[in-house]
């Protein structure tokens, strides 16, 4: 177990840190938090060209993607987990600190499974990275956005025929969302790495589609089980700071 007391979330001009904050202090009120800026660029380092080869065997040409009619970069989870360990203060390299790093970039990692990158919303650790656009792109739209698509909808056509069942970008949502990624961050280190629900209200489920995200929002809540841990925590750091 981490026995973090302090986290540091590394801001994304593209989400309200203080509301991301506030949703999280609603969990860990014992725990000091602060808003930092990141050197993005470093990213660059951590660029996929080709979906279906693993990072070490990627080309040098770097390439762009087609989503559904969009053309955006993809970056391995676990390299941008290296790269952007290099801006962590060495003093801050501890124990003690907890770094959470809301980024723009639309994060993926390899699978050995189908031999092919996968879109994601968090990847633990230290740095955890969480993408925002993962939040929009990760978790799988309602199947009639699919079946729009495979009957020759354009993308904006499918997603007006699911509006609403969806996180889209934009969407005032997404940082409750990138909180709730954020507790799943922390608890990863308070559970020995299963940090996830099995209950569709708690803000911990492993959310593979959108709807189910959004029924975690609409609770805005953690499980009993998930609670205790938290109240336990809480109470540690409290007899800490009183000592």
């Amino acid at each position: 177990m981490l026995d973090f007391s302090r986290v540091h979330f590394y801001r994304d001009p593209s989400i309200d840190i203080v509301r991301v904050i506030a949703g999280v202090s609603e969990i860990f009120p014992e725990c000091r938090m602060d808003a930092r800026e990141l050197d993005v660029m470093l990213a660059e380092q951590a660029r996929v060209s080709d979906i279906n080869q693993p990072f070490h065997l990627q080309p040098k040409v770097q390439q762009d993607f087609d989503l559904y009619g969009r053309s955006v970069k993809l970056y391995d989870g676990f390299e941008l987990q290296r790269v952007f360990a290099q801006s962590i203060p060495e003093q801050e390299n501890s124990l003690d600190h907890l770094h959470v790093i809301f980024t723009g970039l639309l994060a993926c990692t390899y699978s050995e499974d189908d031999w092919c990158y996968h879109a994601r919303t968090v990847v633990c650790g230290t740095p955890s990275i969480i993408s925002l656009p993962g939040i929009v792109e990760a978790p799988a739209k309602p199947r009639e956005f699919y079946v729009g698509l495979n009957f020759g909808l354009d993308a904006k056509s499918a997603k007006k025929s699911v509006a609403g069942r969806f996180l889209d970008y934009g969407d005032y949502r997404i940082a409750d969302a990138a909180s709730s990624f954020a507790l799943q961050a922390m608890f990863f280190f308070l559970t020995e790495g299963e940090p996830f629900c099995d209950d569709n209200a708690c803000r911990l489920l492993n959310a593979h589609w959108q709807e189910d995200l959004i029924r975690t929002l609409e609770s805005l809540g953690i499980c009993q089980r998930h609670r205790e841990i938290a109240d336990k925590f809480n109470r540690r750091l409290a007899g800490t700071k009183s000592t």
